[in-house]
């Protein structure tokens, strides 16, 4: 089981980095699916991962507008 205070507080420093990357101009978006890949191919070892991918490109690859 996982005790739902460090999920929260993982969210809220969730919400921290990716907003900190956002000042910086730096496109991003927390994707689950890249921590259960990471799970799944043995990279870490935890009950709850999340993953940011990051890019400096002209356009953000991960909003279609």
């Amino acid at each position: 089981p996982v005790c739902m205070i460090r999920v929260l507080d993982l969210g809220i420093a969730l919400g921290s980095a990716v907003k900190t990357a956002s000042i910086h101009n730096v496109d991003n978006r927390i994707m689950y699916r890249v921590g259960v890949l990471a799970r799944k191919l043995e990279m870490i070892d935890a009950d709850i991962v999340m993953g940011i991918p990051l890019s400096v490109s002209g356009k953000s690859p991960y909003f279609d507008r």
